[in-house]
């Protein structure tokens, strides 16, 4: 039960962040501050795209950790945005984001490592051991 919950927690975190950015911020909104965030650091042909996207990506990956459904790539999924997310936080010289991104990656790896007690999820029920 506690992989679950940590499953759960991460994947709530994950679900809340694109929610608001979606519902809250508004997509053009978000994608405004992610242009004028960054500036000059990444250039605007991966920028736009990525500040379009990385919304739903929140909101699905959420979902999925959620409910523990496709758990391995999920999982995979959303240690490469962390990746991702941890190059954007250090391009933008920001420090104590870039120390909660990692905190995020070493729970994601810790979970993906711990596969196999992922036994409160879709994947279990439906017999995905991933073993």
């Amino acid at each position: 039960m506690a992989y679950a919950l940590l499953r759960i927690t991460i994947g709530v975190i994950f679900l809340t962040f694109g929610a608001t950015k979606l519902f809250v911020t508004g997509l053009d909104n978000f994608a405004g501050y992610m242009a004028v965030q960054f500036e000059g650091l990444i250039p605007a042909v991966l920028l736009t795209p990525f500040s379009y996207l990385l919304p739903f990506l929140e909101i699905i990956l959420g979902l999925f950790l959620i409910v523990g459904f496709m758990s391995f790539w999920t999982m995979t999924a959303t240690g490469a945005l962390i990746a991702v997310l941890v190059f954007g936080s250090i391009m933008d010289s920001n420090p104590a984001t870039v120390a909660n991104n990692m905190l995020y990656g070493i729970v994601i790896s810790f979970l993906i490592w711990n596969l196999k007690i992922n036994t409160w999820s879709i994947d279990y029920k439906l017999g995905r051991t991933y073993e």
